[in-house]
Order: C-alpha cells, then sequence, then structure tokens
C-alpha cells in the first residue's frame, strides 16, 4: 500500500506540475506580447506564485481535517505552484545579465526578487489568516 501512495503522490506532483508550467508559459506569453520586460515578467509571476503560495499554506492549515488537504498540498503548492514559479528560470535570467556583464542590473533583481518573494509570500500567508 506504501507504494501506492508513493505513486499517488508522485502522480499528484507530475500533474500539478503540468498545469503550472503551462499556466507560466501562458502568462509569459500574454505579458511578452504587451512588451513587458523580461525582467518584470519573470517577476511578476514569481512574485504571484509566491503570494498564492503564502496564502493557500495558510488555508491549509486552517482546514487541515479535510481527508485530502496532504493531497491537495502537492498539487497545488509542489507541483503547480512549484512550477509556475520557477527558481531555474530566474536563475538562467540572472546568469544571462551576469554573461552581458551586467552585474548591478543582477545583483538589484537577486535582492528585489528575493525581497519581494518573501514580502509576497507572508502577505499571501496574512491575508489568508484574517480570513
Amino acid at each position: 500500500m506504501a507504494r501506492l501512495d508513493n505513486l499517488q503522490d508522485f502522480i499528484l506532483v507530475v500533474l500539478g506540475s503540468i498545469f503550472g508550467a503551462n499556466t507560466r508559459f501562458i502568462i509569459y506569453q500574454k505579458l511578452n506580447k504587451i512588451n513587458l520586460s523580461k525582467n518584470l515578467i519573470i517577476l511578476s509571476i514569481n512574485t504571484f506564485s509566491s503570494f498564492s503560495l503564502g496564502f493557500f499554506l495558510s488555508i491549509l492549515s486552517h482546514i487541515s481535517s479535510l481527508n485530502y488537504s496532504y493531497q491537495l498540498a502537492l498539487f497545488l503548492s509542489v507541483g503547480f505552484l512549484g512550477s509556475l514559479s520557477t527558481f531555474s528560470t530566474f536563475i538562467n535570467h540572472l546568469h544571462e545579465l551576469l554573461i552581458k556583464q551586467k552585474f548591478y542590473l543582477a545583483f538589484k533583481l537577486a535582492i528585489i526578487s528575493i525581497t519581494s518573494g518573501i514580502l509576497s509570500f507572508a502577505f499571501g500567508s496574512l491575508l489568508a489568516m484574517n480570513i
């Protein structure tokens, strides 16, 4: 039975990841069409994802009586939101800036991204606790 649970957990994360990655792609394409800078697009998506993760995890802690809260957490937080806010895209973009020797911009973007991620996660969590 434990093996079946692990397979089910794996499938939930994979399905959430598929939806998260495709959602990120769609959002990126739509924001790119309105000529937002790559920096702002990545920052916006990651900030929204951090907010959503804080909000969701806070709500989930209040409804832990649900039988499926663990599976819901796997699907949404690890799968969907994990793929929506990919760390690899952020790091790849920083790497591109460093290769172009735009050190100040890379440093500024890293600090702003990390700070906005932490603050938006906290804000999402606080907002959900007050609902």
